[in-house]
């Protein structure tokens, strides 16, 4: 049993994909990769995706452990860095082969 957002699967295939489905979330990873990056900076570099909606996505991706926020405070400002995990980072060679696939075998806009 697979539970993603208080939702059982039996499948992790269809686990993964109730996850990988959501709008935003393969562009929030895809824009992370192996880098460090403020949520600011992730907000700018996510055209058209509200803050609100960013911050909901990246609550999805945390609480599967895809990635991971670490806080720091510096004065009295709390700065987010977000992150992928080892099991996010996991995640890039299956994205690369969706995209390799998709592209051969999908008509997006051709």
């Amino acid at each position: 049993m697979y539970n993603v957002e208080d939702l059982i699967y039996d499948c992790p295939v269809e686990a993964l994909s109730s996850i990988l489905g959501k709008k935003w979330i393969p562009a929030i990873i895809w824009q992370i990769q192996d880098n460090k990056i403020r949520f600011g900076e992730l907000q700018r570099s996510i055209e058209g995706c509200s803050k609100k909606m960013l911050i909901q996505q990246l609550e999805v991706l945390i609480e599967n452990g895809i990635i991971i926020n670490e806080k720091n405070t510096d004065s009295k400002v709390v700065e987010s860095i977000y992150y992928l995990s080892e099991s996010g980072l996991g995640l890039l060679p299956i994205m690369k082969h969706m995209i390799n696939w998709s592209n051969k075998n999908l008509e997006c806009g051709k």
